[in-house]
């Protein structure tokens, strides 16, 4: 079933249990939204064949680039998709411009957020019993970033 859509589709895909991202480059605006638009009714057919749901409100575009292009808005399932600065896939916060800022920034309030929270019982709890919990809930965070 996913090898089928992975052949039918013009542009390169990656799938991981239910995400799902389409790629395409190009810098004709009006090829791009060609080529994508054609991929998302082709996606809304094979949903159909196959009777699976895709949440065009969970849906969104980013255009990766420096420069910000002006091209036709995409839709999908007859909703017309958002176009995001940010996407989260996998744990991981891209940006449109491929900076690792808005990622590194969302870890660090991440880290604060779960240190603050253990600030306040630190004293009231034995040192190899802390130890173990920093272990296990903030140094994991950390490690990501």
């Amino acid at each position: 079933m996913l090898m089928t859509l992975l052949q039918i589709l013009k542009n390169l895909s990656l799938f991981f249990s239910d995400d799902a991202i389409l790629f395409y480059s190009d810098k004709c605006p009006v090829r791009l939204h060609s080529v994508l638009s054609q991929d998302f009714c082709t996606l809304h057919n094979w949903s159909e064949l196959w009777n699976v749901t895709f949440k065009s409100q969970k849906t969104a575009v980013m255009t990766i680039s420096k420069h910000r292009n002006d091209h036709p808005p995409l839709s999908f399932n007859n909703t017309h998709l958002p176009e995001a600065d940010t996407q989260k896939h996998l744990g991981l916060l891209f940006h449109h411009s491929l900076s690792w800022h808005a990622h590194i920034i969302r870890l660090h309030q991440k880290v604060m957020t779960k240190i603050h929270r253990f600030r306040s019982f630190v004293s009231l709890v034995p040192r190899h019993a802390f130890l173990t919990i920093y272990k296990t809930n903030i140094l994991p965070v950390k490690q990501i970033s």
